[in-house]
């Protein structure tokens, strides 16, 4: 494989013969832009082509390839009954069925005494064998070819797979051998084959054993994958992150600043503020995952170890997910972290006179910026910006950070996980970053009780909640829709804010997303002075609300959510010194997985325990979000299966960078290959600069 023939696998679909740019266009919903991308897509089944008719074993359903004469064709004297072409093969008869196509297509492409090879899946009409609209006739010349194996390959409207296969027929000529970069170690650990023959024998099985080996192949990208995506990104780290001086912060403030806080840090909090301030001051440009149960204290970490940079003269700037938590963090800046220092300002997509501010942050009038996506706007400009904390809500992807990262220079970035990750899963999204967990939550908190039942208590629900309700107990009352659906069963925020009003009157309050910033934050306020006593929301209220006097939480449709989302919701609540209840109603068409899932909730309060769970229960894609946004992390890596793979290859990279195995000029050669084959463009640039 060379680069001459990436050339042509890099060429764009639409400039194949037979797809053009109606198909380019359809093919791009599959993640198809150039040829080389359908490389990437797993066959979903292998059919076998190769079986002819065999008596002893024919049943309906089953695929069988033939060849057949052609010897009459019957015309439906009913326009809502088949058109028949009786075939033979020897002395038996076999019809070809086919509904809705005019007959004199049929009598010109198939003509009488005419004998074709003919594959399809087998019925049973009128007491002979039949095979309704098969799926390949051919002429008899090209019976080797259709007797194969052929993988089938999810579609979408508009493409055929005859269409992938014009892909792949192209693309194959142009993927050759070449010297191997895997480990000795890890090649026989697994027992894998080359990246040629894994490559092309996943896209073309020959035989059984190709067929069976499907998952191997499949594996071995999988490794190449991840070699890929662990090498650019450690790489890069180790090319353009080492700085010349460490920033030499002093961390004398935080100390200072811990004394007035008021309330006390838990041990696991000043050891993680230790390991963020040791990171802070290397000599590398750090990314950090910080990882924290709900309730555990993330926020407060974050914004101390924000203080050094502050001091040292540096801007720092915090991200959140939503309005509402960037308008919490602000206020939680101002009165916890009191340093005449701080200059702060809030800016999010509703901030007036945002042009006066932006300048102001160029001027470096601001130096602790807190907002959503508009700190992303490409006309502000930082002045020194050398810290950015992102609290997220899923998943903040790589080209994000980097936009962000590269808005200062050196720029250190801390994110911040809304629920906890299962460690292997980590290593996979985020194998470049330094990971610390914190995993303690303070000692006054009391742990949640959490009750599971069905909508039928709903009503005595509601008679405990008018004796519980007081000063110091009010309540959260999720729905998972803003309005009422037709297509969906599930209980909305108006619906369900008009019934409990009739109980409560005023003391009831409504929350969702398509509120007006303003009238969000009016609510939020009414709610945490205690003059509402039921915010009824949507999950809006995941992240971001902290009421310490809200110590019961009702999740209305509980089943429609995942594990880590009503972890999330759970821990709105008993933030405080007061008993914490958690309420999880599901509702008459519950799934076996949803009741499972339940049951985990209920008798699990630690975030990561649950964490793992739902990943087991639901798989990758869902925990971290990516099914809900159609993003995909991995093309061949399954993070569920590939545990130990996962480790292997991560600790191989180390090893190589460690090493400085790729100032080597012929492993150069073999990893550039691999990273040409995984679009690692950033890193051929700078291995070869």
């Amino acid at each position: 494989m060379n680069e001459n023939n990436f050339k042509f696998l890099y060429q764009n679909v639409d400039k194949l013969k037979g797809i053009g740019p109606k198909k380019a266009s359809y093919l791009r919903n599959l993640g198809i832009n150039s040829v080389i991308d359908a490389f990437y897509i797993l066959p979903s089944r292998v059919i076998d082509r190769t079986q002819d008719i065999d008596f002893r074993k024919l049943e309906k359903g089953q695929i069988i390839t033939t060849s057949l004469k052609v010897k009459k064709h019957h015309y439906p004297f009913n326009p809502k009954l088949p058109y028949v072409i009786e075939c033979s093969k020897g002395k038996l008869v076999i019809n070809l069925i086919y509904f809705s196509i005019k007959g004199n297509f049929l009598r010109n492409k198939f003509p009488e005494n005419k004998e074709f090879i003919v594959s399809g899946k087998v019925s049973f009409y009128k007491g002979n064998i039949g095979i309704a609209h098969p799926d390949y006739i051919e002429e008899i010349e090209n019976e080797e070819k259709l007797r194969s194996f052929e993988n089938i390959y999810p579609l979408t409207r508009g493409i055929h797979l005859k269409d992938l296969k014009k892909i792949f027929d192209f693309g194959k000529t142009y993927i050759g051998k070449y010297e191997e970069w895997i480990s000795e170690s890890i090649l026989n650990k697994f027992n894998f084959h080359s990246f040629y023959e894994s490559i092309l024998k996943l896209h073309f099985p020959e035989n059984n054993k190709d067929v069976e080996k499907k998952e191997l192949f499949r594996k071995r990208l999988a490794a190449d994958e991840l070699i890929s995506n662990y090498f650019a990104i450690r790489y890069l780290k180790e090319k353009t992150k080492k700085k010349d001086d460490s920033l030499d912060l002093d961390f004398s403030s935080q100390k200072q600043l811990l004394v007035k806080l008021p309330f006390k840090l838990t041990e696991k909090q000043k050891t993680i503020i230790k390991e963020i301030n040791s990171l802070n001051n290397s000599h590398y440009r750090e990314t950090i995952l910080l990882q924290g149960d709900v309730g555990s204290g993330k926020t407060i970490v974050s914004l101390l170890t924000a203080v050094p940079f502050i001091i040292k003269g540096y801007q720092v700037a915090y991200m959140a997910p939503t309005e509402i938590l960037a308008n919490q963090i602000y206020e939680n800046l101002k009165n916890l972290i009191q340093l005449n220092e701080i200059n702060a300002v809030l800016l999010t997509g509703s901030t007036k006179n945002k042009d006066v501010i932006y300048q102001n942050i160029k001027d470096k009038k601001y130096n602790f910026i807190v907002g959503t996506h508009a700190i992303f706007q490409e006309n502000l400009t930082f002045n020194q910006l050398k810290y950015v904390i992102i609290d997220e809500q899923h998943r903040f992807g790589v080209k994000q950070r980097l936009i962000l990262g590269e808005k200062g220079i050196n720029t250190n970035i801390l994110l911040m996980s809304a629920t906890p990750i299962p460690r292997t899963l980590a290593l996979a999204q985020y194998g470049e970053i330094e990971q610390v967990v914190l995993n303690e939550r303070p000692a006054f908190q009391k742990p949640i009780i959490t009750k599971v039942s069905n909508t039928e208590k709903i009503k005595d629900l509601i008679i405990y909640l008018r004796k519980s309700i007081t000063d110091k107990n009010q309540i959260y009352w999720i729905c998972p829709l803003v309005e009422e659906s037709e297509n969906q069963s599930y209980k909305d925020v108006e619906s369900r804010f008009q019934s409990l009003q009739k109980v409560f009157g005023s003391k009831v309050g409504l929350l969702h997303g398509k509120m007006k910033a303003i009238d969000k934050e009016n609510i939020i306020n009414e709610f945490k002075s205690g003059k509402i006593s039921i915010l009824v929301a949507t999950t809006v209220i995941e992240v971001g609300i902290d009421n310490k006097n809200a110590n019961t939480v009702v999740i209305e449709n509980s089943e429609k959510f995942g594990l880590s989302q009503l972890h999330q919701l759970r821990g709105r609540v008993g933030r405080g010194n007061e008993q914490g209840y958690c309420f999880a109603i599901y509702g008459e068409n519950i799934t076996d997985t949803s009741k499972e899932r339940l049951k985990v909730f209920k008798n699990n309060l630690d975030g990561f325990q649950l964490a793992e769970k739902d990943l087991e229960i639901r798989g990758t894609g869902d925990v971290l979000g990516y099914r809900q946004s159609g993003d995909s992390l991995f093309k061949f890596v399954d993070t569920m299966n590939d545990q130990e793979l996962i480790r292997e290859c991560f600790d191989y990279v180390k090893e190589v960078i460690s090493n400085k195995k790729f100032e080597d000029k012929e492993y150069q050669q073999k990893i550039y290959q691999l990273l040409l084959f995984f679009k690692q463009q950033e890193a051929i640039k700078l291995l070869f600069s």
